[in-house]
């Protein structure tokens, strides 16, 4: 499986080396507030390619943040619905008196990872 992975990245690369080839026109960005402002902030001359790669990765870098936020709320409500058995595993002992063995199935499928 790690040569499939090695490949695929080979791929990746030599794909965006191509694209790089191709879009090595210059172009110049700006950005300006024109109705509320005359300013116009504005970047010299740099090619295309660059653009559009570096939108690419803010684009990745923010879809990233917010699926680690997610992975985040997720794991705080596996913790807390862990304490919640706890508690009720507790409860359930002191109300039949008897003692209350967890099955090793359980265990291994809510432990937290």
């Amino acid at each position: 499986m790690k040569w499939a992975k090695t490949i695929f990245w080979m791929v990746v690369f030599l794909c965006v080396i191509l694209f790089s080839m191709q879009n090595k026109d210059e172009v110049i960005l700006r950005f300006g507030l024109y109705p509320l402002q005359n300013y116009l902030w504005e970047i010299p001359k740099i090619p295309l390619f660059l653009v559009i790669l570096c939108s690419v990765f803010l684009g990745v870098l923010i879809g990233g943040l917010g699926d680690l936020y997610r992975h985040f709320q997720l794991k705080k409500t596996l913790r807390q619905n862990q304490r919640m058995i706890e508690r009720l595993e507790r409860e359930i002992q002191s109300l039949s008196g008897l003692r209350f063995e967890k099955s090793p199935s359980l265990k291994e499928n809510y432990e937290l990872r």
